[in-house]
């Protein structure tokens, strides 16, 4: 876990089921500290005394706590992009949960306000916790696989009730924000399309190419009737990675498999990459490029299913 020499005070805007678990897991931690929340018209605000915070009926006085050295957002919904905006134009730093938009220019538009203020803009990003991730992302910055040429990813079966950003399942968002991770560059071109299936709820497919000519495919189906998931596959020049195993062809085209260690799941890593984007400039340049470069992914997506058509983008 990276530590800091001076601990972080927080104040969250928002306190729905999200904000109460992000105030939760803070609550646990000794390098962030949550001092304030705000109720913002939100009943359950109260509960933030129960975890020593002030409570705030207004933002302005809110945002005027001096105490504050962050502050994270868990507004949901049209409310979102104000709220981190107020923020920013406070000139108090504010943290924000990926996706930060599904507009780039409105992303990039987030950066600039973030330059003019006194404070600074951080991204979190729980969906890079996940183990299959974490493995197939360590073989892949190990060399180990040469270069990733092909990528796959497959979740199908039935999840209920999905919450939605810009109007793609937050699921499928957090595939396509770990395609970025793990092929470290930009995309070029996305052809998205739905799939069908059981019940009311339509599955996504697309087919991403990277500006290196990397090619990934990411399906998300939440009712399909055929339960399937392959996590990450990914076919590589000297090797392959699939399911907590790397797979290696000899020079008599024989291919073997060898086991990798499952990574541990660890809730409190977003919260070192917050602490991490704080201390760490270049760090920090990263992960503002990689929200960027999600944004326009997402956007490109829903393009591409309201044109049924192949739609570029800048890189």
């Amino acid at each position: 876990m990276v530590t800091s020499a001076q601990p972080l005070s927080v104040g969250l805007l928002g306190l729905d089921r999200h904000g109460l678990f992000h105030l939760e897991q803070l609550s646990l931690r000794g390098d962030l500290v949550p001092v304030a929340v705000v109720a913002d018209g939100h009943g359950r605000a109260d509960l933030g005394e129960g975890f020593g915070c002030r409570v705030f009926e207004d933002r302005v006085e809110f945002l005027s706590d001096e105490r504050i050295d962050l502050v994270l957002v868990t507004v949901t919904g049209n409310q979102r992009m104000a709220a981190i905006r107020q923020v920013l134009l406070a000139g108090r730093s504010v943290a924000v949960l990926s996706p930060l938009s599904e507009d780039p220019a409105e992303a990039e538009a987030l950066l600039v306000a973030a330059e003019e203020s006194a404070g600074r803009l951080l991204v979190l990003s729980p969906g890079l916790g996940d183990d299959d991730f974490q493995a197939a992302h360590d073989q892949v910055q190990s060399g180990r696989l040469g270069c990733p040429m092909t990528l796959k990813h497959i979740t199908w079966g039935f999840a209920g009730a999905e919450t939605t950003f810009g109007g793609l399942p937050e699921p499928f968002l957090v595939v396509l924000e770990q395609l970025l991770v793990l092929s470290e560059i930009g995309p070029s071109a996305v052809l998205a399309r739905t799939l069908g299936g059981a019940g009311t709820s339509v599955g996504l497919g697309a087919t991403v190419t990277m500006t290196s000519g990397v090619t990934a495919d990411v399906e998300y189906h939440p009712s399909s009737p055929v339960p399937l998931r392959t996590g990450w596959v990914v076919a590589g020049s000297t090797g392959g990675y699939c399911g907590f195993e790397v797979y290696t062809a000899t020079d008599d085209d024989e291919v073997y498999s060898t086991p990798v260690p499952v990574p541990p799941v660890d809730p409190g890593q977003t919260y070192d990459d917050l602490i991490a984007q704080w201390r760490d400039d270049a760090h920090h340049a990263t992960v503002l490029q990689r929200a960027v470069r999600l944004a326009g992914l997402v956007h490109a997506v829903r393009r591409s299913l309201d044109l049924d058509a192949v739609v570029t983008l800048s890189g």
